[in-house]
């Protein structure tokens, strides 16, 4: 998976259904901040200016032109990025995201941060 995706997985799981937030996703696996806004089913990915925006258990990633379908479950999360024809699926604990993504089969773990 792009990690344009996973951090948008990251936000979006962590963000409020109808409250807007401006947010910054941490990733732990790069040591990088990203400035994020919005709420669950539209918000903008500062760093790459590019709209997430959807409804029910899709998003459209408009910088990358792909359906990320996304299903949250309590504290737990799964999904498919089409763009890569991935599945994934993590834990939310707190403001921690842990996402273990299958093509990589790997764990990336990402922080919300409040923006200052």
């Amino acid at each position: 998976m792009n990690e344009q995706i996973r951090r948008a997985v990251a936000f979006a799981v962590l963000a409020p259904e109808t409250e807007r937030v401006e947010r910054t996703i941490y990733s732990y696996a790069l040591d990088h901040r990203t400035k994020m806004s919005g709420m669950r089913h539209d918000f903008f990915d500062h760093e790459a200016s590019v709209r997430i925006a959807g409804s029910g258990a899709k998003l459209y990633h408009y910088g990358l032109w792909s359906y990320i379908e996304l299903d949250i479950n309590g504290e737990k999360f799964s999904g498919f990025d089409h763009g890569s024809k991935t599945h994934f699926e993590g834990v939310i604990k707190g403001e921690i995201v842990q996402l273990y993504d299958h093509a990589e089969q790997r764990y990336f773990d990402y922080a919300s941060e409040q923006t200052p």
